[in-house]
Formats: structure tokens, C-alpha cells, sequence
């Protein structure tokens, strides 16, 4: 199995000293305001205490956001049940299409493109304190990538964080993890 590269869309520098602005993790609300709006069907959020990292074990679609200087000021990390199941549900594609992606642990490229909009779009709920612009969606990480070291130490919790469990009305359940690193 091949992985393609990363998709960048701009500048970032990791900066692991703290010299970042920072954002805030969005509340529920938001989140869920977020999805149902894009997906166009109910969901349920609620916080969960296991992590949402990528291993070689557990597949996730991570999304690194930046501010105005090309800092990393959030990263978001979805596993494969969420990615695909947000993914299929954008697409209207048959929740079987989803189930598929999951049992074979790959996510195709019409979800994986739907998924990448539901993560630029997700940068509209954070914001840059210092300049109060949104964060910019940089870079997406497919499932089965390896993350840079510093996005893979920041997504295992250097900086405030948040895990969340949502639920896609008529698709099934996934996980989401949200790092805004320090």
C-alpha cells in the first residue's frame, strides 16, 4: 500500500517553544452546530475520555490549522469511523459505503475529499486570539500517514486538548480530538 503526500495548503512552522497565539477548543455546541449544518443530519456530541491518536492500530485523518504567521495553533484528528462516516454522509453516499472504508481500515478518495471539506470548514471555529482571524486549515494527514514528529507529539497532548464522540443520524458513531498545542 501506497500513501500519497500530505496536501498542503500553505506555510506552517511548529513552534513547540510556545510561541504560539493561542485558540480554544470550540464547545459542544459549535461542533455539533458544525456537523449537523454540512452533513444535514442530526448528531449527538458528547465528551469521551479515551484519546483520539493516530497508531498503527487506529487510522485517523489529522488536520493541522494555522494562524497568520504559519504558526500550528489546533490540530484535529478524526479516526476512520468518523472520517468515513462524516465523509459518506457529505456525499450521500450509502452508509454501506462507509461501513466498507471501515472493515477494509482505508478511506477512499471520494470520502477522504469530503472529509477534507468538513475539516476546512471546521477552522472557522477557531480563532487566532491575537489577531482574532480563524486558524487556516494547512495540512491533512490521510489515515495511515506518519505525522511529522512535532504535529505527532503535539496530537498525543502537548497543549490543551478535547475528545468527543459523535454520532451521524442514520451513519453510526466516530471519534474526534482536538490539540491546541502550547
Amino acid at each position: 500500500m501506497t500513501f500519497p503526500s500530505p496536501i498542503d495548503v500553505g506555510v506552517a512552522t511548529f513552534h513547540p517553544s510556545g510561541t504560539n497565539t493561542m485558540a480554544k477548543i470550540p464547545d459542544h455546541k459549535p461542533i455539533k452546530d458544525l456537523f449537523e449544518s454540512l452533513l444535514g443530519r442530526d448528531v449527538t456530541i458528547a465528551t469521551q475520555e479515551e484519546r483520539v491518536v493516530p497508531t498503527a492500530r487506529r487510522a485517523c485523518c489529522v488536520g493541522t490549522y494555522v494562524n497568520g504567521h504559519g504558526d500550528v495553533g489546533a490540530l484535529v484528528a478524526a479516526d476512520l469511523e468518523l472520517s468515513a462516516r462524516a465523509g459518506a454522509a457529505l456525499g450521500l453516499v450509502p452508509p454501506t459505503g462507509a461501513d466498507t472504508a471501515i472493515e477494509n481500515q482505508e478511506l477512499p478518495a471520494a470520502l477522504y475529499d469530503n472529509f477534507f471539506e468538513v475539516l476546512n470548514i471546521f477552522a472557522s471555529l477557531f480563532v487566532d486570539e491575537e489577531t482574532e482571524a480563524n486558524l487556516k486549515l494547512h495540512q491533512v494527514y490521510q489515515p495511515g500517514m506518519v505525522l511529522p514528529r512535532t504535529a505527532a507529539m503535539q496530537i498525543r497532548g502537548l497543549g490543551s486538548r478535547e475528545d468527543f464522540r459523535l454520532e451521524v443520524d442514520g451513519y453510526g458513531a466516530g471519534a474526534l480530538g482536538i490539540v491546541i498545542p502550547f
